[in-house]
């Protein structure tokens, strides 16, 4: 089956990861405290607690004040790199997706609007109360993008995301930087 849609990752693909900046600096030799928020955030993706009660929660188990974990948590950079790959490669020819497990939509703090227009459609965990890596969530990205799972690339930074998107029928490209995701990405699509 022909290649008809790419679909990307947020957190750690198009923007880096604040979160794992946040445990790296705060948590390092705590990882009881990082898998306690780490099961709390999976709570949040799913759209069973808010983003402030998530936040209220990393600011209490990391006894960091609140508004620096806010501050710290709301640096996400973005890829300029892999945007600019995505409008002068990708886009032209396929469908371009964006499925995150997000607990709140953040994409217009994010991205500009010429990126956001990028993408055909935005499948944003919270508001389907599934995540990553459930099999259905990536089915579902594929369906509102109006392709089959075997006509799509997931673009993730987490192995068991992409086992997730292979479990549902698609392949996936685990993201290490830019130029070795496009290097992999071309020999899929030729």
């Amino acid at each position: 089956m022909s290649v008809k849609a790419i679909i990307f990752d947020c957190f750690g693909v198009l923007v880096e990861d604040s979160m794992n900046k946040f445990y790296d600096t705060h948590l390092s030799d705590q990882p009881e405290k990082v898998a306690e928020i780490q099961r709390l955030d999976h709570l949040s993706t799913t759209g069973k607690i808010t983003w402030d009660e998530l936040l209220d929660e990393i600011a209490r188990i990391s006894s960091v004040d609140r508004n620096q974990a806010k501050s710290e948590l709301d640096i996400n950079p973005q890829n300029l790199e892999l945007f600019a790959y995505i409008e002068k490669a990708l886009k032209p020819k396929y469908k371009i997706g964006f499925l995150s497990n997000a607990a709140d939509d953040w994409l217009e703090e994010l991205f500009t609007k010429d990126q956001i227009d990028l993408f055909d459609d935005f499948v944003l965990s919270f508001q389907h109360a599934m995540n990553k890596p459930n099999p259905e969530i990536f089915a579902l990205a594929a369906h509102r993008l109006g392709v089959a799972p075997d006509e799509c690339v997931m673009i993730d930074d987490v192995e068991s995301y992409c086992w997730g998107a292979e479990s549902a029928g698609m392949r996936s490209i685990q993201y290490t930087g830019t130029r070795d995701v496009a290097r992999r990405l071309e020999k899929i699509l030729d």
